[in-house]
């Protein structure tokens, strides 16, 4: 896997997460933590979930390369759709669930 077969999936996480946080802050104002750091907050939960993803023995299929794959060369349209599809779904849940957390501790 060369250097930009690294990088992209990493970089479609970071911004589909970033940007689902963004999303999900603007849907419901009470879980907004700011712009700048609803994109971190996404980010991160972006890049978390697709981790966990990896490590699930059943959906690793959706974010990792498989023996047949790697023979070819470029990166599948299945891993950049799964990584994205996790990427998204990470960035706003744990938005969701920080805001959710921060609300709970303030009162």
């Amino acid at each position: 896997m060369s250097g930009a077969e690294f990088w992209i999936p990493i970089v479609i996480e970071i911004v589909a997460g970033a940007l689902s946080a963004a999303f999900v802050a603007n849907v419901v104002p009470p879980l907004t933590f700011g712009l700048w750091k609803n994109f971190i907050i996404g980010a991160i939960g972006g890049v978390v979930l697709t981790w966990l993803t990896a490590r699930t023995p059943a959906l690793e299929q959706y974010v990792e390369e498989t023996a047949a794959e790697a023979a070819i060369p470029g990166l599948p349209p299945e891993l950049l759709v799964g990584v994205g599809v996790a990427g998204l779904i990470g960035g706003a849940l744990f938005l969701t669930i920080a805001g959710l957390l921060r609300n709970q501790l303030r009162r």
